[in-house]
């Protein structure tokens, strides 16, 4: 048996689960981002109605989905390439500034490692499609991080989320939403932003860093630009659009 809970319903042992769930979810590059730091605990607080959490029995939780509310009243197709930061950014803004949201952006979708691979992925995104519908919202959009994408980054998104293997779409967390009804809206190529000096980058890389050029980060989706010059390195971290009509 699931039970759906909101962010509000979590408990210290549920939190607890919650936030070592998304530590081990997504690579160290990923927790350095500004927006999370910035903006994370504000979608907590003013959004806890899209935080979904599903908690099964003995009290430990399957997985969750984190999503913010936004308005956007122009075509899905010209969505800002500035992804998943611009969604963060955006949702903050609008509740800030009392506009009226009428699209539901989702963010993450994490399965706990226990529990992966008996679709409850599909079932956090059937509720979060629920969540759309019960707000009276127009749209459910997400900027999403294909899953195995890290292992090729340096290739476009744009070739790589056309691969096949066996006649299905390659990577299995494109294919998850397509299955679920999703359609591929664009692709958004600085979805998520980092940046830091050269210290910052070889502590990353655990490497000394010794001229400009790309380097590969583990579980970075992209190569990382660094400019020795500048003691700067950027990553921009390209995601894919898709929405649920």
């Amino acid at each position: 048996m699931i039970t759906y809970l909101e962010f509000s319903d979590l408990d210290d042992h549920l939190l607890d689960q919650y936030r070592r769930a998304i530590r081990l979810a997504f690579p160290e590059i990923i927790l350095h981002s500004e927006v999370i730091r910035n903006y994370w605990e504000r979608l907590e607080k003013y959004f806890p109605y899209t935080q979904l959490f599903a908690v099964g029995e003995n009290h430990n939780l399957i997985g969750f989905m984190n999503a913010i509310p936004i308005f956007w009243d122009q075509p899905l197709d010209e969505l800002p390439d500035d992804g998943w930061d611009w969604l963060v950014k955006k949702g903050i803004s609008d509740f800030e500034n009392d506009i009226q949201p009428n699209s539901l952006g989702g963010l993450q979708i994490v399965v706990t490692k226990e529990f992966q691979g008996k679709g409850y992925s599909q079932l956090l995104i059937a509720r979060g499609k629920q969540v759309k519908e019960n707000l009276g919202f127009k749209n459910f959009i997400i900027p999403i991080r294909p899953i195995l994408k890290h292992t090729y980054p340096d290739i476009k998104i744009e070739d790589y989320m056309n691969w096949t293997k066996d006649d299905k779409t390659f990577d299995p967390w494109i294919r998850t939403h397509i299955k679920s009804g999703a359609q591929i809206l664009k692709v958004c190529e600085n979805s998520m932003n980092v940046t830091g000096d050269i210290n910052f980058w070889e502590g990353l890389l655990k490497q000394n860093i010794n001229e400009s050029g790309t380097y590969r980060v583990q579980g970075a989706l992209n190569l990382v630009s660094i400019n020795l010059d500048k003691n700067y390195g950027e990553y921009r971290e390209e995601n894919i659009w898709i929405g649920y009509p």
